[in-house]
């Protein structure tokens, strides 16, 4: 069951690519729930792709380092999707798999999954958001052994388009 979703999750992230703008962005966030103290760093690539469930969608890599007790690094490839509200705001949500430097009392193991929601508005090449990270094993989805707090960070977002 494991190697089939896995499969389908990799079918999903590997989309015909098209020619659409691109973006990079820099985030900070700080930890809430179990991550409290801690603050998030995250460089973020965006390349536009062809539409998802009827919606525009994108596929982005992703680098994130926290700090606090339950430090690590992580580097993240994801699909996301938006619902526009007009040509420049919209609602985005990404979903994807992480692998984790080190293992830590909040997450127990080197892959990890990614969700990303976000309200994102675009002036010009200018791109904003504010939005919620978590990061977690999905130990009680597939019954894995070891800690399964997660990483949660309310963050807020600047980047460019090209």
């Amino acid at each position: 069951m494991r190697k089939r979703f896995l499969f389908a999750i990799i079918m999903v992230l590997l989309p015909a690519w098209s020619a659409s703008a691109d973006s990079l962005s820099y985030e900070v966030g700080t930890g809430f729930h179990f991550s409290t103290g801690a603050t998030a760093n995250l460089l973020r690539y965006r390349h536009e792709v062809d539409p998802l469930f009827g919606r525009s969608s994108f596929i982005e890599i992703s680098y994130a380092t926290w700090n606090g007790s339950n430090h690590t690094d992580a580097i993240a490839l994801a699909r996301g999707i938006r619902w526009e509200r007009t040509a420049d705001e919209y609602l985005s949500f990404t979903f994807g798999l992480s692998h984790i430097s080190r293992t830590t009392a909040n997450l127990g193991q080197p892959f990890e999954f990614t969700i990303r929601l976000a309200y994102e508005k675009s002036i010009g090449k200018a791109l904003l958001s504010i939005g919620w990270i978590h990061y977690s094993d999905g130990k009680f989805l597939f019954r894995w052994s070891g800690p399964n707090n997660g990483e949660n960070f309310a963050t807020l977002s600047v980047g460019f388009l090209f």
